[in-house]
């Protein structure tokens, strides 16, 4: 029995599809992994090189600050003051440069005595008398009555100013004129104003007499 074969044709290969198929495909697993791998260095080096920097959480912190109630008292009783703040009070031993006062008392009316004699405020005024102990503790004498050892003010709420009458040394119970106060020793003293009527009087200034010394009032709460 004969068969009839044809015989493969000379210089013909057989085509292998399959082996082809499996070049592309590892050729385009390369490429994405390639790809895969560029992506990631570049957002990194976009980043600054640290991704697990970048990935921390940012946390923001808002701080308020609030003055504190001692200051705001401080600079509200400074405001409230005429001229200043005041350490001083009435019953006080008010100090400056050696001169001390200790105010005891203060006292309005419509009259005082000088010399013996009524003497009226008249129509609109009064008198303010403060009743004082004054204590030398500077290096020399003080005259109180008759010279100017302690300036002073008398200062209203309006932060009007008043100055003393002139006949200090004639008001009763003051010191004659030209009577020394001796350092070491006190004496009593009345310093008088006559002022308007309606005025309301708020703090006493005073401070020791010195041309070679700038001079820094002490002030006394009179309220």
């Amino acid at each position: 029995m004969s068969q009839n074969v044809t015989p493969p044709m000379p210089g013909y290969e057989p085509e292998q599809p399959q082996k082809r198929h499996r070049t592309v495909l590892i050729a385009a697993a390369a490429s994405a992994a390639a790809a895969v791998i560029a992506a990631a260095v570049t957002a990194s080096l976009v980043r600054g090189g640290s991704i697990e920097a970048d990935a921390a959480p940012t946390v923001t912190v808002t701080v308020t600050a609030t003055p504190a109630p001692e200051a705001d008292a401080a600079e509200a009783e400074d405001a409230s003051s005429p001229t200043g703040p005041t350490p001083y009070r009435i019953g006080d031993k008010a100090d400056n440069g050696g001169a001390i006062v200790k105010i005891a008392k203060v006292v309005e009316s419509n009259s005082i005595t000088l010399a013996g004699t009524e003497k009226k405020a008249g129509d609109g005024a009064k008198y303010v008398t403060l009743k004082t102990v004054v204590t030398n503790e500077t290096k020399a004498s003080m005259d109180l009555t008759c010279s100017l050892p302690i300036v002073n003010a008398l200062i209203d709420d309006q932060a009007r100013r008043f100055d003393t009458i002139d006949e200090l040394d004639e008001v009763a119970g003051n010191p004659e004129c030209n009577a020394q106060l001796q350092p070491g020793f006190e004496d009593e003293m009345q310093f008088v104003y006559r002022v308007p009527k309606d005025a309301n009087v708020a703090q006493w200034e005073f401070y020791e007499y010195d041309l070679e010394a700038e001079p820094v009032p002490t002030l006394v709460d009179l309220t």
